[in-house]
């Protein structure tokens, strides 16, 4: 059975790096990933590392490894990581810079390692705040039919610039017909709204909805008379 550095280490009170430099005598695959390997020094596991690592320093039995090198690998190790999870974020959705970042932070991971990641992926036109602002807001506008105030609390949620917030919802939304909009979700739910018999009571109802789904005030006062004439025809 392999021992681990570790748990000498939690009873004597000496970190891994204490006990180098050693010589790497053994490397094998780990058997739950098979793109990770393990390093031993004599059947005592050393450290654990990516094929990236393995490979970008030259790890192989006979290698010394001394304190300088191990504190290297850690830092690769730390970097490979967070990349690893932050690329899993974005394959799932595109992600806010800021969004990411508090992402990975939860994770636990070194903030300084995070940074140099968010950087390289933005240099990379992995993450483009710009871009995602105005592909948000353009979804949810056209798609998802909200109104500017809407999105506007979304985005903002995620961290992003006034600017950018500012830009990206006056683009998705300025070529669309907010009144009409309202008009049309209205009458979508025209069945819930006529259960309401009271007018005043069935114009507030409305309005909420309204603005629930993010409308101005101004464009839902504009609605609810058109709204209203429709529900009653």
């Amino acid at each position: 059975m392999y021992k681990r550095f570790e748990k000498a280490d939690e009873v004597n009170g000496f970190s891994v790096e204490d006990r180098l430099p050693v010589t790497i005598t053994e490397i094998s695959v780990q058997k739950k990933n098979r793109e990770r390997f393990s390093l031993f020094h004599e059947g005592t596991f050393i450290i654990g590392v990516s094929a990236k690592t393995l490979t970008d320093f030259a790890l192989q039995k006979g290698v010394e490894m001394t304190p300088s090198l191990y504190r290297e690998i850690e830092t690769s190790e730390n970097l490979h990581a967070v990349k690893e999870n932050a690329l899993r974020y974005l394959a799932r959705r595109d992600h806010a810079s800021t969004e990411l970042l508090q992402k990975l932070q939860k994770k636990g991971f070194d903030p300084s390692a995070i940074e140099i990641v968010i950087d390289d992926l933005a240099e990379r036109g992995y993450i483009d705040d710009e871009m995602f602002a105005a592909s948000f807001a353009a979804e949810k506008a056209e798609l998802n039919k909200w109104g500017p105030k809407k999105i506007t609390a979304a985005l903002f949620k995620k961290a992003l610039p006034k600017q950018i917030v500012e830009r990206a919802v006056k683009k998705a939304t300025e070529n669309l017909h907010q009144v009409q909009i309202c008009v049309d979700l209205a009458l979508k739910k025209k069945r819930h709204f006529l259960r309401e018999l009271d007018p005043y009571k069935r114009k507030q109802k409305i309005y909420n909805y309204l603005a629930g789904r993010g409308f101005s005030n101004s464009d839902i006062k504009k609605s609810i008379p058109l709204i209203t004439d429709a529900i009653d025809a």
